[in-house]
């Protein structure tokens, strides 16, 4: 990453200024948040667009397992369809391991 890129970089989830009202920070179940409406162009997502592209796309998420001799790594791709079905089975115990990452992979025919 260059420096210039470094500069048009925003974290939008830093502490708030001084200058800035603690109260415009949005929040869902103590998490933070921020809402986009437009996209990059400056046009108003549509909901159709949004979803045949969501479902174009998998996950990679990575997985930590014991196994005898200590840890592994285990990488699953997840059609977005199935994502919540297999978090689940983390998070209810049904399946063991422990989930460490998860990236978007987008098909390189998407774009």
């Amino acid at each position: 990453m260059s420096d210039n890129d470094k500069n048009n970089v925003i974290n939008l989830f830093k502490k708030p200024s001084e200058n800035r009202d603690i109260e415009s920070q949005r929040f869902f179940k103590g998490f933070p948040y921020v809402k986009i409406m437009k996209d990059e162009n400056g046009n108003y997502f549509k909901e159709e667009s949004l979803r045949e592209y969501a479902e174009k796309c998998f996950y990679i998420i990575t997985v930590m397992k014991k196994n005898g001799i200590g840890v592994g790594l285990y990488k699953y791709k997840v059609p977005y369809q199935s994502l919540l079905k297999f978090l689940n089975e983390f998070r209810y115990n049904k399946s063991y391991g422990e989930v460490i990452d998860i990236e978007r992979y987008i098909p390189e025919d998407l774009a």
